[in-house]
C-alpha cells in the first residue's frame, strides 16, 4: 500500500506546484481559503485541509506528504491520534543547488524540540482548537517561517495521525532591524546569533543595540524550554559605548575616530514559567534589570536643547543627563476559565531611579536647578506589592499580509480587560507611601474574509500625598480591511495624553515615530495625535522574495493641549520586501512629502528592516 500512497502524494505535490505557478487572483484565493476553513470547521464531507493553507504552507505540506508517503485524512473528528509525525524542513528547499548548499551551515530543528511545543499528542482525541494552539506555539518568528498541522491517515482506519510541518528560518545569521532617516543610520539592532542553537530553539548571540546616542554591546542567551520544563531563561549584559560627542564636554565615541569610550552598563535577567498553553493553571517569574547610562533626547539628528522657561535668554543646554536605574520583580499567576480565560497575579516590584547632572550642562547653580526640575525624572526608590487581574477570550484566526507578507499571523478576537493595583510602602523600603493603578480594555473583531478591526484604551496613574500624579491615558483604533482586488487598506488612529506628570516625560512624533515627512521627533508635548491611512498591495513572488508596494497619508501632531495642537500632514509611497527563509521582518523603503509645516514639499527618505504599520 505504501507505493500507491507515495505516488498519489507525489502527483498531488506536482499538481499543487503547477497551480502555484499560475496563482488564482487574490480575492478568489482568499474566498477559497475561507470556504475551506468553514467546511472543515463544520465537519463537512467537502473538507479539504490542503485548501485551508497558504501557498508556502501548502508547498511544505506537499513535500512532507511525498517524503513520508502519507495522505490527508478528511475526517479526523472524534478519532484518537495514533501517532504524531514531525517533518522539519531546512531553510532552502526550492530553487537551485547553490542556495541548498547553505543548509549545510544550519542545524535543522530537532524533532523533540518541535514535539515539546505541542499541547496535544498521541493517545488523545483530535481537538482542532488544541491543534491550532500547538501551531500558534510553534509559529515563533525567531525559528520558523512556515508551520502547518494537518490530519493524515493512520494505519488503523478508526484512528487518525497528526502531521506537523515546519520550515526553519536561517538561524546562523546577523539578526538585524534598522532605521535610516535624514541621511543617518539612527537605530540598529544587530546580533551575530545562532537562533536555533544545536536545533534546540535556543538563542546564543553577540548583540548590539544602537540608538541615536549610544551603542550597547554584549552577550545574549535565551532558552525558551529550560530543561524541557517550558521555563524561559533570558540573559543579556551590555557595555554601553558612546556613539559620538554630541555636546561640548562629551567624550569622543565610536564615530569620532573609532574611540571605544564606555559610558555605562545595562543588564536584563529573567527566569519565568509562562502560562505556556491555555490549559496551564500556574505560572511565575523573577527578573532583574539595571541601566547605568546617559539619557539623551534628539530633534532630527541633533541633540535637543533645553531653555529655562523662567528666563528671557536662550540657554541651549544639551538635553542629556546620567541615570542610575535598577528594578527587581517577582510574581505568581493563576489561570482558569473556559470560554473566557481569567488570570490573577500577585507580585512585588522594587525599583530605584537616580538621575544626575553631567559636567557639560552648566556651572550656574540656578540653571542647574531649573534643568533638574524640567528634565529629570523623579528620583526615588519604590517598593510595591501588587495584584493584577486579566480576562480574555481565547478565540483566534490566522491572517496574512497584515504585519508581514504571505506568512501566517495569529489574531486573537473578542474582548480583553486588564486591571492592576499596587501600594508603595515605606515599611518595605519605598521612599513614599502611595497607591498606583492601571486599566486597559480592548476589543478585536474580524471583518469579512481576512480583515480585522480593534479598539483599545488604557489609563494609569498614582495617588501620592493627596494628589493624582503621573497620569497617562491612550486609545487606539486600528482597521485592516479585507483583501479586495489584490490590495488592502490599513487605518490606525492613536491619541495619547498625560497630566500632572512629575517624571518630565513627553510624547514625540516625527519621521519613524509617525509623520514620515518630518524630522525625527520634531514635535513634542503632553498630548499626541496620530492617524495613518495606508493602501497596500498583495505581495508578488520574485524568486525567494515577496515584494509589494504601499501608498500612505498621515496626519498628526504633539503639543501640551489637544485643543491648540497644530496638525501636520504628509503623503508618500514605498516598497515592502520579505525574504521568508531568513526573517519575518520586512525591508521597507518609504519616500514621504510634507503637505504643510516648516518645509512643505520637501522629500524625506526612510529605510528600515522591521514592520512600520
Amino acid at each position: 500500500m505504501l507505493r500507491p500512497l507515495r505516488l498519489s502524494a507525489i502527483l498531488a505535490v506536482t499538481a499543487a506546484r503547477a497551480a502555484l505557478a499560475q496563482p488564482a487572483p487574490v480575492p478568489e484565493r482568499a474566498e477559497a481559503e475561507a470556504e475551506a476553513e468553514a467546511a472543515c470547521a463544520a465537519h463537512a464531507a467537502t473538507c479539504d485541509w490542503a485548501d485551508t493553507l497558504g501557498s508556502l504552507e501548502k508547498q511544505s505540506v506537499g513535500r512532507a506528504l511525498a517524503a513520508r508517503g502519507l495522505t490527508l485524512e478528511p475526517s479526523p473528528w472524534g478519532k484518537t491520534i495514533e501517532t504524531v509525525h514531525i517533518f522539519n524542513e531546512p531553510v532552502f528547499v526550492e530553487g537551485v543547488g547553490a542556495l541548498k548548499f547553505f543548509n549545510h551551515f544550519h542545524v535543522t530543528t530537532k524533532e523533540h524540540a518541535t514535539r515539546g511545543e505541542l499541547v496535544i499528542g498521541a493517545g488523545e482525541v483530535w481537538d482542532q482548537s488544541r491543534v491550532e494552539e500547538s501551531a500558534r506555539r510553534l509559529r515563533d518568528p525567531a525559528f520558523t517561517s512556515v508551520i502547518a498541522i494537518v490530519p493524515v491517515r493512520a494505519t488503523d482506519p478508526a484512528k487518525v495521525a497528526m502531521l506537523v510541518v515546519t520550515r526553519d528560518i536561517w538561524s546562523l545569521r546577523l539578526n538585524t532591524t534598522y532605521a535610516f532617516q535624514q541621511g543617518s543610520l539612527t537605530n540598529l539592532n544587530f546580533a551575530l546569533a545562532e537562533n536555533n542553537f544545536l536545533g534546540q530553539r535556543n538563542t546564543v548571540a553577540a548583540a548590539m543595540t544602537m540608538d541615536q546616542g549610544s551603542i550597547a554591546v554584549g552577550p545574549l542567551f535565551v532558552d525558551k524550554n529550560l530543561g524541557g520544563t517550558h521555563a524561559v531563561l533570558s540573559a543579556r549584559i551590555d557595555d554601553i559605548l558612546t556613539r559620538q560627542a554630541f555636546a561640548p564636554g562629551d567624550a569622543r565615541g565610536v564615530q569620532d575616530g573609532g574611540k571605544f569610550h564606555s559610558e555605562g552598563t545595562d543588564s536584563k535577567l529573567s527566569l519565568t514559567m509562562p502560562l505556556w498553553k491555555l490549559a496551564s493553571e500556574w505560572g511565575w517569574g523573577v527578573s532583574f534589570a539595571h541601566s547605568w547610562s546617559v539619557q539623551r533626547q534628539f530633534r532630527g539628528t541633533s541633540l535637543r536643547t533645553y531653555d529655562d522657561r523662567d528666563t528671557a535668554a536662550t540657554e541651549a543646554i544639551p538635553w542629556e543627563y546620567g541615570l542610575h536605574f535598577w528594578t527587581a520583580n517577582a510574581y505568581g499567576v493563576r489561570q482558569w476559565g473556559g470560554r473566557y480565560k481569567s488570570q490573577l497575579s500577585f507580585g512585588h516590584t522594587v525599583a530605584s531611579t537616580h538621575p544626575y547632572l553631567r559636567t557639560n550642562v552648566t556651572s550656574d547653580p540656578i540653571l542647574q536647578a531649573a534643568f533638574e526640575r524640567d528634565v529629570f525624572p523623579r528620583s526615588e526608590v519604590t517598593s510595591v506589592p501588587f495584584v493584577e487581574y486579566a480576562v480574555f477570550e481565547p478565540r483566534y484566526q490566522t491572517l496574512r499580509d497584515v504585519a508581514t507578507y504571505d506568512l501566517a499571523e495569529d489574531a486573537r478576537f473578542g474582548p480583553t480587560l486588564d486591571v492592576s493595583f499596587g501600594v508603595g510602602l515605606r515599611l518595605l523600603g519605598s521612599d513614599n507611601n502611595f497607591e498606583r493603578g492601571s486599566a486597559s480594555l480592548g476589543y478585536v473583531l474580524p471583518l469579512y474574509r481576512d480583515g480585522v478591526a480593534s479598539l483599545s484604551g488604557a489609563i494609569a496613574g498614582r495617588y501620592l500625598d493627596g494628589s493624582f500624579i503621573d497620569n497617562t491615558a491612550s486609545s487606539t483604533l486600528r482597521v485592516a480591511s479585507p483583501t479586495v482586488y489584490h490590495a488592502r487598506v490599513l487605518w490606525q488612529t492613536t491619541v495619547n495624553t498625560r497630566w500632572n506628570d512629575t517624571q518630565n516625560a513627553f510624547f514625540a512624533i516625527g519621521s519613524d515615530s509617525g509623520l514620515r515627512g518630518f524630522l525625527i521627533n520634531q514635535f513634542i508635548g503632553q498630548r499626541r495625535f496620530a492617524t495613518a491611512l495606508e493602501a497596500r498591495t498583495q505581495p508578488v513572488k520574485l524568486w525567494v522574495l515577496r515584494v509589494g508596494g504601499v501608498a500612505f497619508y498621515e496626519l498628526g501632531g504633539a503639543a501640551n493641549s489637544l485643543a491648540h495642537m497644530p496638525l501636520f500632514q504628509d503623503v508618500g509611497a514605498g516598497i515592502r520586501m520579505l525574504i521568508p527563509q531568513t526573517s519575518r521582518e520586512l525591508f521597507r523603503f518609504d519616500i514621504a512629502v510634507p503637505l504643510n509645516g516648516p518645509e512643505p514639499g520637501s522629500v524625506h527618505f526612510i529605510a528600515g528592516f522591521d514592520s512600520y504599520f
